[in-house]
C-alpha cells in the first residue's frame, strides 16, 4: 500500500510503503526533550514524518542510548516538508553510525527544537534501519 511520495534531498521521490520499515508511529503534542522509542541498528537509520503539525519546522537529533555512560549525539536533522501539502513526507538519513547489534546500547531520536510553538505532532513516523529498500 503506497502511501505518499518523500521529497528526499537527493530530490528523487519513492512510494513508501509501511512494510518496509522497522516499525511506525505518531507523535502527539509532545515538546522539546521528547525521546522516541528505542531500536538497535546498524550503521544506517532512516526517519520520516508525515502529516506534521506545531510550529513550522522541528529539528531532531539522533542519539545512542549508552548503558551506564552519557548518551551519545549524532547529526541533526530539520524537517519540513512535512507540514505542506497532506501526503508529503520529511526524511532524514544518518549513515556510518556505530553499530549497535553486538552491545547492548540501542538508537533513538530527540526533539531538539520545534520552531514557532511549544508542541509538535506527525501522524506517522516511520524509522528504518537499512538503506537497502
Amino acid at each position: 500500500m503506497a502511501l505518499g511520495w518523500v521529497n528526499a534531498s537527493s530530490a528523487s521521490a519513492y512510494p513508501i510503503y509501511i512494510r518496509d520499515y522497522l516499525w511506525d508511529s505518531y507523535i502527539f503534542q509532545q515538546t522539546e526533550g521528547f525521546e522516541s522509542r528505542r531500536w538497535e541498528d546498524g550503521s544506517y537509520s532512516e526517519i520520516l514524518f508525515n502529516q506534521c503539525g506545531g510550529g513550522s519546522a522541528v529539528t531532531i537529533q539522533m542519539r545512542m542510548d549508552v548503558n551506564n555512560a552519557p548518551d551519545k549525539g549524532y547529526d541533526n536533522k530539520t524537517f519540513t516538508a512535512c507540514y505542506g501539502t497532506l501526503g508529503q513526507w520529511s526524511q532524514g538519513e544518518w549513515s556510518d553510525l556505530p553499530s549497535t547489534t553486538n552491545n547492548s546500547s540501542e538508537y533513538y531520536f530527540q526533539i531538539n527544537d520545534i520552531r514557532g510553538d511549544d508542541e509538535f505532532s506527525a501522524g506517522k513516523v516511520l524509522v528504518d534501519d537499512t538503506a537497502a529498500d
